[in-house]
């Protein structure tokens, strides 16, 4: 995703990457680099193409796509991990956006559990 060049809207996107779980509002994240909520939200969407609450919701939910795939983490833990509170918002935008649910994902890309032999079973 594209977090233009402005050096306010690249902070804005390392806080909103580093409060994934507990997302910050558009009034916490302007305050962080001293502009306005509507100033930041101008500045962002000129950069970005985006909302500054668009950008956050699209960061959190390709970081739960990722989970999904890669994690042996419950879905209700990669819910809570990409900070979403309530499991039917969380699978209902999920859903929209990449086409099948996170049940459904986690069924068709399963991460691969390596077998392990036991020492000295060679």
């Amino acid at each position: 995703m594209n977090c233009g060049d402005d050096i306010r809207v690249r902070h804005v996107v390392a806080l909103m990457e580093e409060h994934r779980a507990a997302p910050l509002s558009v009034e916490q994240l302007a305050q962080a680099v001293n502009l306005s909520p509507s100033q930041l939200t101008r500045l962002f969407r000129e950069q970005t193409g985006s909302s500054p609450a668009r950008f956050a919701r699209e960061l959190r939910l390709q970081y739960a796509y990722e989970l999904v795939q890669t994690s042996f983490l419950s879905i209700k833990q990669v819910m809570a991990a990409a900070g979403w509170n309530d499991p039917s918002h969380f699978c209902r935008d999920f859903k929209r956006r990449f086409g099948v649910s996170p049940q459904g994902l986690r069924r068709r890309h399963r991460p691969v559990d390596i077998a392990v032999e036991p020492a000295g079973a060679a």
